[in-house]
This record gives C-alpha cells, sequence and structure tokens, in this order.
C-alpha cells in the first residue's frame, strides 16, 4: 500500500527534502538567476561618435575635394563672379566622387540616428516632468528630430542639379526641422528637468547651448549671404554664405554629438535566451 500524505511528508523531512517535489515557480526562479551568454554589449557613447564620424567625414571629405579639384565647378554662380569657397550643395550633389560619398555616408548614419532618436524620446520621458504639456512636447520634438534625418535624406538623395527647386525644399525642411529641433530639446533639458542632472548632464546642457545660439546665427548670416549675393553679385559674397553653410551645418553635427554625454553610462547587451531559441536584448545604465 501507498504510503498515505501524513507519512510522505515525514519521510522528506527525515531524507533532508531530497525528494519533495519542485514547484513551476522555484524552477522558474532558478532560470532567471542563470547568467545569460552574451554576444556583444554596446555602449552608446560608442554609438554617438560612430554615427558622428560617418557624415563628418563625409562633409570634409566633399568639401576638401571639390576645393582641391573641382574649384572652378563648385563656385560657379549665376553672378560669374569671384569665389572661393565652394558650397554644400555643389560639393555634395554635382561631381564624382563627392555625390557617391557623401550618399552613403548618409544612409549608413540614418539608422543609428533613428536609434538615438528612441533613445532620446524614452529618455526624456524618464528624466522630465511627467505633466501633459511637458509629455506631449517631448513627442513633438522628437518628431521633429525624425522629420529631421529624413529630410537629410531627401536633399542627399535629389541633387540640385537635377531638381533644383525640390532640393532648395528638401534643404529649408532640413534647416527648419533641425533648428526647432535644437530649440525645444535644449528648452525641456534645460527647464523641464525632474531627476537630478550630474556633471555629465550639465557639461551636455552647457555645449547644447552654445552648439544652439551658434547654429541659430549662422542661418541669419548664411540667409543674408545669400540674399545679397542673389541681390546684388558681390565678389566673394557666396563664399561667406558657403563659410557660415559649413558652420550650421558642423555646430548641428555637433549638437547631435552631445548625446556622447547624455547616454555615456548606457549600454544595451544582446545575448542568447535560455531556451537557445533565439537572442535577448536588454538597455541598462552602467
Amino acid at each position: 500500500m501507498p504510503p498515505s500524505c501524513e507519512e510522505r511528508n515525514s519521510f522528506d523531512w527525515e531524507m533532508g527534502g531530497q525528494f519533495k517535489k519542485q514547484e513551476p515557480w522555484e524552477e522558474l526562479e532558478r532560470s532567471r538567476n542563470i547568467p545569460k551568454p552574451k554576444l556583444f554589449t554596446l555602449k552608446f557613447r560608442h554609438l554617438a561618435i560612430f554615427t558622428l564620424s560617418i557624415p563628418c567625414f563625409a562633409f570634409f571629405f566633399c568639401i576638401i575635394y571639390s576645393f582641391l579639384f573641382h574649384l572652378d565647378q563648385t563656385t560657379k554662380t549665376h553672378c560669374q563672379v569671384w569665389n572661393v569657397a565652394p558650397s554644400i550643395s555643389s560639393s555634395i550633389g554635382i561631381l564624382a566622387p563627392q555625390k557617391y560619398v557623401w550618399k552613403i555616408c548618409i544612409a549608413l548614419h540614418s539608422a543609428p540616428r533613428l536609434l538615438l532618436c528612441k533613445m532620446y524620446h524614452t529618455h526624456m520621458q524618464k528624466v522630465l516632468k511627467k505633466v501633459a504639456f511637458v509629455q506631449r512636447l517631448v513627442l513633438f520634438t522628437c518628431t521633429l528630430n525624425v522629420a529631421e534625418v529624413f529630410s537629410l535624406l531627401l536633399l542627399s538623395v535629389v541633387p540640385s542639379v537635377e531638381d533644383y527647386s525640390l532640393h532648395t525644399f528638401c534643404f529649408g525642411l532640413f534647416l527648419f526641422f533641425s533648428s526647432i529641433y535644437l530649440a525645444f530639446s535644449f528648452y525641456l533639458f534645460s527647464c523641464c528637468r525632474t531627476s537630478p542632472s550630474s556633471l555629465l548632464d550639465r557639461q551636455s546642457l552647457y555645449y547644447k547651448r552654445v552648439l544652439l545660439m551658434t547654429n541659430l546665427f549662422s542661418i541669419l548670416v548664411a540667409m543674408y549671404c545669400y540674399w545679397r549675393h542673389n541681390t546684388y553679385c558681390e565678389p566673394g559674397m557666396y563664399s561667406i554664405f558657403s563659410v557660415f553653410e559649413y558652420t550650421v551645418v558642423l555646430s548641428n553635427m555637433a549638437y547631435h554629438f552631445t548625446s556622447y554625454y547624455d547616454f555615456y553610462h548606457t549600454s544595451v547587451t544582446l545575448g542568447n535566451s535560455v531556451s537557445g531559441l533565439g537572442t535577448t536584448s536588454a538597455m541598462r545604465q552602467e
């Protein structure tokens, strides 16, 4: 006859619980404590460096190559006056190999830029005020960031020599989306933060302020120089416009590089699942 329930419990107690039935939740808890093998861990500060280096390399390559080998073609305008600095539009969209280098690099950098857009949306929701107005502004600001990425892609795909009006429209969209995004994101981080800011946060905010002022000032001066060049056809005026156009683009890149400080201690880990049937990813603060 099989032992009764009381006898089994007594037997289990005497044998040190060797034959006790394991509950499902205990097995699940044990499986959670098993360390999962990691495929790789990516630090977001390294991603920020990589994301900035691609368009930065493309920018300097196109400008320097155009200045050294295609100066006449890239500085010629309808005014037929002397200029020394090629514009960005003529440097990236007219001649080879510049146009191919620019398109490839902008396409490569777009995926990590979109990932950073998502990161900023999550980060802002976490550290900023939990009021409806601020959260709606966060969503609007991050939408502007995504629109900036796609407008940059579009103006890179459509060069000015093929469709000047569409290229100009896309460049205008890029300036609008980028400048509004820079202004709103700086406002949110400077005025709507709830969690205490660290030294890296304060350093990032300082750089954001300087780069925002530089970007907006350069846009205004570049617009004035462009109008003056088209109105009066003064020698060298288009080159001054080009220099401030460089400043607009470089200050925009540098502003986005402040993500290096915002996510300095953030990393993402990709590893094998316990069952071996797939992979898992996790994001954490160091």
